[in-house]
Formats: structure tokens, C-alpha cells, sequence
């Protein structure tokens, strides 16, 4: 997953060159390949592996060497300044670090012994109070595993890497290459349908969003949490930008196009009340498709009313009951925000350069950007951000800048506006995005963003009025 770091599972390397294969299974993260044939790899003077890397402010570094030695570790920026430096005696074997660092920029570790200098990259992408290297003793997690397979200089490797995400094995990009010397390597993984910023929506807790707005249409059928399969098809939309507009006019239970707006808690959903059909097009608390005191309102002695869509009417997130065709394909791997998770990700997470949002225009449609955790702003200037002064039209972004933003990990949430029955506003001024969170019996809360104006989640909407949705996978970001 691109953006942050999963601990890996196992790692599987064949050898092209001579048909084996070995599996690197956690804890072991260094893969030594030794023979005689490659007596060079005895020859290095200490190998240093850094985890994560890049990272944010903090690394973990492990030098290991062949016999105990007197060693200096370096710490340069890429114009030669030492910023850290530490004299110490090497244990023969893995000895563990933690380096920090105050800038976010590339820096040089290196490490030299009696038996020579060793270097490598750290990439920064946080903020510490102060650049240091300090011991942390030795540690079994970078142990390396030895490989007895026959192996020469040269010979073509395949690395993939297996990881468990949200209870879903993922297998990593592919690296193949003639091995020729000791290098750390990046494994990426993708959640189909997943972009590649991660955010913080709370303490160590991070999500993903999906690759664009949420979009159903009545034909086809998908499957459902709790087994089986309904009528209808969903999708994520292919670019972020993409919005049906006017076509929501068109809502109906025989309406076959595509819908991106829809009244709150409208999964499909029968909780044994009440059916929260996409297609529902009310614009008053009675709809003429899901019965009175639709869009998730629950059992009409009213003891339920104020539920969010999470816990026992979780099913009523949309993500959460539904299979996401272009998502996966399977019930539970998405869900909503709820309203304190879009205050995190609007106010108060912390990122690496203080960048969280900007208004923007896309490609010639107007919205919000949110800038992951990890945003370096030198990727590209951005007018009046994290303020609420500003138009769409303030920052203007072409789709070839779009193409390096989104690869940066960047969000855009499209200005939507909102559906009422089957009328639709579609003058482009009003992002208004779902939550999960329920205000009253009547409302429930949502993320607006007007065109030099509100920004916030304290604004709850009438259930029955039509949003976008944009769903979120969680994320687990382990940096042990």
C-alpha cells in the first residue's frame, strides 16, 4: 500500500536462473544468499537495513556485522552536512538503532568499521524535534534467513511479498531482476479500488479512500453481507472527478442508468422493518420506497431513531453491505467515515509539512483536495491552504498535474450538490458528502464544503435529502 507500511507476512524469492524458490516467513526481513561462489557478500563491510523507509521523522536501523568492531555512524544531507554522528562498539550479529530526524528530506546513513564504510539512503518525511542516532541494543526482527539453494552473481530473482489487510492476504507489486549486490527493496500493495494516500482518522488508526465517488445502478446483481445476493450493481467511479449530475433526476426502482447521490443510510439493507433502497427519491421524512420513517430511521416505536450506521445497523453503510464491483468484489471491506473521522482528517491530524486541504479546481470541476499524512508540499503550490477563504477557482489544476497529485497520494471530493425527490442542483458550488454519524431522528451529519464559504461536519442534513458518498478502507499502519 502505497503511503505507509504493513508489516509483511512472508516474502516468496525464486530464482528464475535455476528454478528454486524460498519463503521468508515474519520476523525475518533480511534474505542472505550465501556460496562461495558470491564470497563478495562476506566482503561488506556491515549491512544496514532501516525500517520503515521512507518514514516519519523515526526509523528503525539495523547494522549487522560479520565480528565485533569499533564502528562511527554518520548521518549527511545529500549537500555533505553531518547532522548526527555516534561512535560505538558493533556486537557480531544485528545491532539495533533509532535514528531521528528534523527535516523532511533525503539524508545518508553511513556506517564505517575497521573493515571499510557501508552507506544508505533515508528518506524523511517527517518532523522531529531534534537529528539523533540512539542504541537500542540488539533485536531479533531483523534476523536474517539463510538460503542453502544454489545461487551465482548475476541470476535472475523474483521477489513478491504476501501481507494480511482488514483480513484480506494481499500479494505485493512484483520485483524481478538480475541480483548482483545487497539492496533494501519496496514492496507495494494495492487494495483494488484504493488510492494510494493514507490519513489518520485517530490514535494509530488510518483509512484509504476509494478511488472515486460511490455510483449504483439497478441492473445486475451483487452479493451482500450475511450471504446471498440483490438486485443492482455498485461501483466506485473511474476518476475522481466523475459525477452523474442531472442523471439523478432520473431515480426510480426501473431507472437503469447510474446514480451518485442518495439519501442517508440507503444500503439495500432490510433490518426487518424497513428496506433502504438506493433508488429511494423522497424529498419529506415519507418515502414512496422505503415506507414511513425511512432512510435508516429504524422500527417506528422510535427507540432506534438516532442510530449511526454502525454496530447493529452497520449493515446500512453502504461499504459495509454491499459488494463494490471495482472494490474488490465482496461485503465489509469499506465503510463510511463517521463525523469525528472527517473533523480528524479536515482539522486536527497531524502531517508531515501542516497541509491538510485545499479548494481546488480539477480538470475543470470544482471541489476539495485533502493531502495525505505524508504530503511533501515541493510536489506541487497550492493557494490558501487549510483555509476556508477561497474559491475552486483559486487553485486550477490541469489533468497531467492532477496525474502526479493522485499518484502523491491526494483526494478530490467533486462539488456534488444535493438531490431533493428528483430534483437535482447541479450548479457545482456545494461539496456534500456523507457521514455514518447520526444527529436526530430527522438528520444526520455530513462533510460540506462550499465554494468560499462552510467548511465542516457540525451541519446535519434531512436523511431523505440525496449526497454523495465516498467510501474509506481501513488501514493498518504498523511501524514496530
Amino acid at each position: 500500500m502505497h503511503g505507509s507500511y504493513v508489516r509483511l507476512d512472508s516474502v516468496q524469492v525464486q530464482n528464475v536462473s535455476r528454478l528454486w524458490s524460498e519463503t521468508v516467513v515474519y520476523p525475518d526481513t533480511v534474505f542472505t544468499l550465501s556460496q562461495s561462489s558470491i564470497s563478495e557478500i562476506q566482503d561488506i563491510p556491515a549491512d544496514i537495513v532501516a525500517y520503515p523507509n521512507p518514514f516519519n521523522g523515526t526509523a528503525n536501523v539495523s547494522v549487522s556485522v560479520p565480528q565485533r568492531s569499533d564502528a562511527t555512524l554518520q548521518i549527511f544531507t545529500l549537500a555533505g552536512q553531518e547532522v548526527a554522528q555516534r561512535t560505538v562498539i558493533l556486537e557480531a550479529g544485528n545491532n539495533m538503532f533509532e535514528v531521528g530526524l528534523q527535516k523532511t528530506q533525503v539524508y545518508i546513513l553511513a556506517v564505517t568499521t575497521q573493515m571499510g564504510r557501508s552507506t544508505i539512503k533515508l528518506i524523511n518525511r517527517g518532523v522531529r524535534s531534534e537529528n539523533s542516532i540512539a542504541s537500542r541494543g540488539t533485536c531479533a526482527v531483523f534476523e536474517k534467513r539463510q538460503c542453502g539453494h544454489s545461487f551465482l552473481n548475476g541470476d535472475d530473482l523474483k521477489i513478491i511479498g504476501y501481507a494480511t489487510l482488514g483480513g484480506t492476504v494481499l500479494l505485493s507489486n512484483t520485483i524481478q531482476q538480475p541480483q548482483r549486490e545487497s539492496e533494501n527493496m519496496s514492496l507495494y500493495f494495492e487494495t483494488e479500488g484504493a488510492l494510494r494516500g493514507v490519513f489518520s482518522v485517530g490514535t494509530a488508526r488510518y483509512v484509504c479512500f476509494s478511488q472515486g465517488n460511490l455510483q449504483y445502478t439497478t441492473l445486475g446483481t451483487h452479493a451482500v453481507a450475511g450471504g446471498g445476493t440483490e438486485v443492482g450493481s455498485w461501483r466506485f467511479a473511474t476518476n475522481q472527478w466523475d459525477l452523474m449530475g442531472t442523471a439523478n433526476r432520473d431515480i426510480s426502482p426501473s431507472n437503469t442508468g447510474w446514480i451518485d447521490l442518495f439519501g442517508w443510510g440507503t444500503s439495500g439493507w432490510n433490518n426487518g422493518n424497513y428496506f433502504y433502497q438506493p433508488y429511494s427519491s423522497s424529498d419529506s421524512r415519507n418515502s414512496p420506497y422505503t415506507g414511513s420513517n425511512g432512510y435508516g430511521y429504524g422500527p417506528t416505536d422510535g427507540s432506534l431513531y438516532t442510530y449511526s450506521l454502525v454496530g447493529n445497523y452497520a449493515n446500512a453503510d453502504w461499504g459495509v453491505y454491499n459488494a463494490i464491483g471495482n472494490g474488490g468484489g465482496r461485503p465489509g471491506m469499506w465503510r463510511t467515515l463517521t463525523q469525528s473521522e472527517w473533523d480528524t482528517i479536515l482539522y486536527y491530524r497531524a502531517t508531515a509539512s501542516g497541509v491538510r486541504y485545499a479548494r481546488a479546481t480539477v480538470n475543470g470541476v470544482g471541489g476539495l483536495v485533502l493531502f495525505p499524512d505524508n504530503w511533501d508540499v515541493s510536489t506541487q503550490a497550492f493557494n490558501r491552504i487549510n483555509s476556508n477563504s477561497l474559491f475552486f477557482s483559486d487553485n486550477l489544476i490541469t489533468l497531467a498535474q492532477w496525474v502526479i497529485l493522485e499518484n502523491a497520494g491526494c483526494v478530490f471530493l467533486p462539488a456534488n450538490d444535493m438531490r431533493l425527490g428528483v430534483s437535482v442542483d447541479c450548479a457545482g458550488y456545494i461539496c456534500e458528502y456523507w457521514s455514518s454519524t447520526s444527529e436526530s431522528s430527522a438528520r444526520a451529519y455530513d462533510m460540506g464544503c462550499y465554494n468560499n464559504g462552510y467548511l465542516g461536519t457540525h451541519d446535519p442534513e434531512v436523511r431523505y435529502e440525496g449526497l454523495a458518498v465516498r467510501l474509506v478502507r481501513d488501514f493498518v499502519c504498523d511501524d514496530e
